[in-house]
Parts: structure tokens; sequence; C-alpha cells
């Protein structure tokens, strides 16, 4: 369905009963009656219309978003650190040969001092290590529940495990010889999509599953929100469902869904009793998951849909096109799954043909809810919520094929060159101490 926009509503004529006298809406009286039509009179002198100025906290109540409360004393995931002895400023006034398809200007900036500055910057965010060992395009970064250890998947058709204490690659496992699609955790489960399955690894026992998902098909998208459900698309347009067994230590299959006419799943997002899938030609579904129907449809986005994520009553959608929409349901259609949405808000990245390219949410070490957007130029965005307003960015190799922000107080990217950047939420008042050494 084509996006609209909220706009103030003219007046409506009235549906007049002869049974009695119409009522007057109080609404129109007040100046803020949207409903069209309206079954009440819209009579007399109406108050002038005042917009209000919305006070969103776009937290999301139904999702895994890192919580904004504080990392716990006896959290299990220590911060992601460089090998010892070498601290991440002095990692970086190292100068290192550039790399292959780096354009000169990339070149000059990494290479220019300055510590983690020198490719993050902004208020209250931090680099502190850089990893490499993949060859290939990282295609997922996750930290398991009670592991303290960091792993990434490639398309080099390997997963990698990295000590978050020292940061060095202690284990390379070969997962499939055309590449890791998408890689993720699920309490202390490693989740790996290939084609025509999804292979999960229990970090904890040492348990290794193959859960197909189709013949042939390869998986482009991987979603674990509750911890019970785990969701997966594919290249064919197919969404595959599987309920964790913890007892057994098993995933149960529920349901396999077609809906997006051979088109890739690129994206899924779970909120508020619905699943969302995002497809390769732009278009948004959303699935009852008691049902497992698909309730609505509708062109999201002129074109790939990179990423989707549920935030209270919206739904956030980003696209190659250059845009990030915010969408919610229509005036008066209540609280529950609703097929109708209609755009709340639309921000365009800026600079000509950027394609955003990831998107994630997640709180800052000062509890401020803030969206991370991942550009086709290497760069990382990082907004204020709801004001989108500007408050850093992280610099990488090329585009970002890889971001995590599910470990409290920590952000993980992989981007096309194989690079793993670990950057860390500091408060406030210690972003103000450090930059006035």
């Amino acid at each position: 369905m084509a996006a609209v926009h909220r706009l103030p509503l003219a007046p409506a004529s009235p549906q007049l009963r002869r049974d009695r006298a119409p009522q007057a809406c109080r609404y129109w009286k007040s100046g803020n009656c949207t409903r069209k039509p309206c079954p009440f009179l819209h009579a007399g002198p109406a108050a002038p219309i005042v917009v209000k100025k919305r006070n969103n906290t776009w937290v999301n109540t139904s999702s895994k978003i890192a919580s904004p409360s504080p990392t716990p004393t006896n959290a299990t995931v220590p911060p992601v650190l460089l090998p010892p002895k070498r601290h991440a400023e002095q990692r970086e006034q190292v100068p290192r040969p550039p790399k292959r398809g780096c354009r000169p200007q990339e070149q000059q900036q990494e290479l220019g001092g300055g510590g983690g500055g020198a490719w993050c910057d902004g208020d209250g965010i931090r680099g502190i290590a850089r990893l490499e060992g993949h060859s290939s395009a990282v295609t997922g970064v996750a930290v398991p529940e009670g592991s303290g250890t960091l792993f990434s998947g490639s398309m080099d058709g390997t997963m990698r495990a990295w000590d978050c204490g020292t940061g060095k690659c202690v284990h390379v496992t070969p997962v499939h010889e055309e590449g890791v699609g998408r890689l993720i955790a699920m309490g202390p489960w490693v989740l790996a999509g290939v084609r025509g399955a999804v292979k999960a690894l229990h970090t904890g026992s040492g348990k290794e599953l193959r859960l197909p998902a189709g013949a042939t098909a390869r998986i482009t998208a991987l979603l674990a929100e509750d911890d019970e459900h785990l969701f997966a698309g594919a290249d064919d347009g197919a969404i595959y469902i599987w309920r964790l067994n913890g007892e057994h230590q098993r995933f149960d299959e529920v349901a396999a869904l077609a809906g997006h006419d051979g088109r890739a799943v690129t994206s899924l997002a779970q909120g508020k009793g619905a699943l969302f899938s995002g497809s390769a030609d732009g278009g948004i579904r959303a699935w009852d998951l008691e049902t497992y129907r698909c309730v609505c449809s509708f062109a999201g986005h002129a074109s790939r849909v990179t990423a989707l994520l549920c935030w209270d009553q919206f739904l956030l959608s980003s696209s190659d096109d250059g845009t990030v929409k915010v969408w919610r349901s229509k005036p008066g259609h209540g609280d529950g799954l609703d097929p109708e949405l209609e755009v709340h808000y639309t921000h365009r990245e800026e600079g000509q043909r950027q394609r955003v390219v990831g998107m994630d949410g997640t709180h800052d070490a000062d509890k401020k809810p803030v969206l991370l957007v991942s550009r086709c130029d290497g760069f990382v965005r990082v907004y204020d919520l709801p004001s989108f307003k500007k408050r850093g960015q992280i610099r990488c190799h090329g585009e970002v094929t890889a971001m995590s922000l599910r470990t409290p107080g920590m952000v993980f990217t992989g981007d096309e060159s194989g690079e793993v950047r670990v950057a860390k939420w500091t408060p406030a008042a210690e972003a103000e101490a450090r930059s006035s050494r």
C-alpha cells in the first residue's frame, strides 16, 4: 500500500440521524479530530489545531534489544579488549599497508593516528578493538550467553571464535563451502544460516544440530528475539520457524511460511504477537504468530528492505533507497496487530546515492535510546531517538555487512573486508573526562 503521511484533516460532513439531534464532536471543538469520516457533528467554532510535540521513548518491550539497565557486576561476558600490553590507542598509531579496494581518501583516514577516534568518534562511544582474520565479508557477529566468546561468521565459509578478554582468535571452524549467510546467538546457542539449513552449536555442551530449511534455498535472514522461537528467511521467499526445546536441547519445527512470491527474505523483526518480514523487492509483510497467516502486505520501500526493527508501537524499516521509515498503526485502529500502517516519519541519509545497508537499535550508557544506521560508504551513523540527531559514527573498511548490539554496552560490526570492529558505550561523564585530558 502507498505510504500515508498523517496530516490535519479537513472537516467532514456528518451523517445525520433522523431519530435524534446530532451530537457535536468534542474533539472537533478542541481542534484535535482526525477521524474521516467522523460520526459526530463538525459545527460551530473550532479551536485552532495545535500540533503537540510527541514524547516518544521508542523502547521495545517485546524484543531482546540491549537492556538500558546497567550491566550487572556478575555478568558472564567481559568487555572485549585488545591483547594484553597493547592499548587500543597505541595499536591505531602503527601504520598499516593500505587494503585493496580502498579509495585514496579511505586510506588516508585509516593511516591517520588518534586511537579509537581514528575510526570511531562521537558522544558516548569509543572504539576499543579491531579483529582481523576472515578473508571475506563478515555476515554475523554474536556473543552467546555465558560463553565469554565472540563468534563471527563469514562468506569465506568459516566461523571464528574470539576470546572476549584478549581479542585473540581461539578457534576457526569450517561451516560451509559456499559461506555463512547469517550468524546470530540465541541463549547459549550459536546459529549459522547456510544453504539448505541452519547449523546450531551449543557453546556449553558442544552439541551440534542441523535444522533443514529447504533443499537448495540459501538462508538470508535470521532472528531469535524471545529465546523461544527461531526464524529463518531464505532467498526463495520462504520463512522457517522452530521452537527451542531447552530440556532436550533441540529445535522443533513449527511452520514454513511462503508469501514473498519467490523474492528473497532480507530482514525479520518480531513484536506484539507479529512477525514482520522484508523482501528484496521492497515489500513488507506482517504474520500473525498464532495462526501463522499473513495479515498485511504492502510496498514499504522503492528497493530492497535491509533491516526491520520493532520498538513499542513503531515498526522501523531501512532500505537500499537510502531511507529509514518509521511506521505506526493508523489512528483509531487500536493497539493490536493492525494491517493499516502509515509512515509516521521518514529519515533520509545525506549524500548522493547513500544506500542504507543495515540498522539496529539499543540504549547507550546513559540509558538513552539510539539508532545505528550503516551506509554503503562504510560509515555507521549513530543517531539519538526520536530526534534522529547525529551524535557519532564508526568508520569501517567498506560496506558493513553485519552489526550486533545485543551485548549490553557493546557494539560489534563486521564489514566486507572481513574485519570485525568493537566499540563501547561510555557514560557522558566519562566521555567528558577523557576529552578534557
